[in-house]
């Protein structure tokens, strides 16, 4: 199912209660990404306070992605031949 509604949300026990409910925690710097069915949520890091952000990580360890690059694709074969050629976008 493809995401297209990306939902922020601001308080640190809102973003737990969906993260608890989503299979895995995607981290891009300066935001961490909850899916729930179609709808991507977010929380921005640099919003919250420090050790809110330490609390949130300590809840979402075992769960959560690090996400070092984004590269946009169209395909698996799309991929594969962008990086061949090092033409990431």
């Amino acid at each position: 199912m493809l995401v297209r509604e990306f939902l922020e949300i601001e308080d640190l026990e809102t973003f737990r209660r969906v993260a608890e409910q989503s299979p895995l925690i995607i981290r891009r710097d300066p935001f961490l990404f909850a899916q729930y069915f179609a709808v991507m949520f977010f929380i921005k890091l640099t919003d919250l306070e420090r050790g809110d952000v330490r609390r949130l990580f300590e809840m979402l360890r075992g769960k959560t992605v690090i996400v070092k690059n984004l590269v946009r694709a169209s395909s698996i074969a799309d991929f594969v031949e962008r990086e061949k050629q090092g033409n990431r976008l």
